[in-house]
């Protein structure tokens, strides 16, 4: 009899034990989890380009006798010449208009002189999103904000496939004007 009561008490604590640690399995992957999209959506992670860049300066710095490079990481603001004027459809019979000052935040001067040299196409991409626009969507404080997002990410897109550097860091307006 007491060999069949010791056999269900390990049987029970090895249950009790493969629980224990699943549960902190499934704990450990929600933590990193977590932090992941933290890390993704507030622009937080860990390794990012420019701290690659950095630690590669540094390195490069101490291979080569210790002498100290100055990095540039002084914000850089490039504005365009003219603001953007389109034409937005409405509910109404009359279309809207819309101008918009753009300026555009780089991380150092050798990024804003790169992102200078491709100011056209960073401008016809401006062009391009503004066009698919919506006025019921610009017309709300948070639809000016997905469309700051839609700007950066098409810029964004467009200079790293040219430069394979995203080199804009923000795009700010400076004016927003609806009629």
């Amino acid at each position: 009899m007491s060999d069949q009561s010791d056999d269900l008490d390990t049987g029970s604590r090895s249950r009790r034990k493969l629980i224990m640690l699943i549960a902190v399995i499934v704990l450990f992957i929600l933590g990193v989890g977590g932090y992941g999209t933290y890390a993704y959506l507030y622009h937080k992670w860990p390794f990012s380009p420019v701290l690659e860049n950095q630690a590669a300066t540094v390195a490069g710095n101490a291979a080569g006798g210790g002498q100290a490079a100055a990095v540039d990481l002084s914000d850089q603001y490039l504005r365009f010449d003219t603001a953007f004027t389109f034409n937005l459809p409405g509910k109404g019979r009359n279309g809207h208009m819309v101008q918009v000052e753009v300026v555009l935040v780089t991380h150092g001067s050798a990024n804003a002189a790169i992102a200078q040299q491709h100011m056209p196409l960073i401008s016809a991409t401006i062009s391009e999103i503004c066009a698919q626009q919506d006025f019921d969507n610009l017309a709300s404080p948070s639809g000016r904000q997905r469309f700051k997002r839609l700007l950066l990410d098409g810029i964004r897109t467009k200079l790293t496939g040219v430069t394979n550097e995203p080199l804009i860091e923000q795009v700010l307006f400076t004016n927003f004007v609806m009629q």
